[in-house]
């Protein structure tokens, strides 16, 4: 007797071609990238110092020294071979500068002196610039209340009117309300019946009255 072994269909072989349901492979989605990290902020270089100029503070932090090479503090750059003095906290407190620099729309040039907390405190004006009704023009020294008000004026040219009076040289003075406080008449002046004549020193009060007695030492 003789024995066929039935075939097999292509369903049937396809069916048995199957892997059981439960053992199909899931694909595992990749994690989403993180932010990117930021880039590390380079730490500032310290000053690089000519032999024996160094002057420190009293916790023995770095006072002042001649620069023996530029040397950048912030948007700052500090020229070599001039002299560099820093806060206790080691801001910027003077130097002289490489360009200009910017303080709300003030631009000074050469000379920097900085409050510690980086405000500007004098400098020498590089394009002019009005405080109220006065006029810082370009050359001119200026000396600024920690609130940005003008508080000195060292005039670069002759004789020129502040609040009405020809001034001249260095020691014009402001009070923070704007008011003129100290001025060196550059041009004889009539004050009353009295004919002032130029280097007298006048000083006015915060409400922009005369006051005596007035000199280089008067508050």
């Amino acid at each position: 007797m003789s024995y066929r072994t039935p075939a097999l269909t292509l369903a049937a072989i396809a069916l048995f071609s199957l892997p059981p349901s439960g053992c199909v492979k899931k694909e595992t989605p990749a994690p989403a990238p993180g932010p990117a990290a930021a880039a590390p902020v380079p730490a500032k270089a310290d000053p690089v110092c000519k032999d024996g100029s160094k002057g420190q503070h009293p916790d023995g932090t770095l006072k002042e020294c001649l620069l023996a090479q530029d040397w950048v503090s912030g948007p700052y750059t500090c020229r070599v071979n001039w002299s560099l003095v820093l806060h206790p906290n080691g801001a910027l407190k003077e130097c002289k500068i490489s360009g200009t620099a910017t303080f709300d729309g003030l631009v000074i040039k050469d000379s920097l002196a900085l409050y510690e907390d980086g405000k500007l405190k004098r400098g020498i004006v590089a394009a002019a610039k009005t405080f109220g009704d006065v006029e810082a023009r370009e050359g001119d020294w200026i000396t600024l209340f920690p609130s940005g008000a003008l508080n000195r004026l060292e005039l670069s040219a002759g004789p020129r009117t502040l609040k009405g009076y020809p001034c001249k040289g260095s020691e014009n003075y402001f009070h923070e309300n704007g008011q003129l406080k100290k001025c060196t008449l550059g041009e004889p002046y009539k004050q009353g019946e009295k004919e002032l004549p130029p280097g007298t020193l006048l000083c006015f009060d915060d409400s922009g009255q005369p006051k005596e007695p007035c000199g280089l030492m008067t508050p």
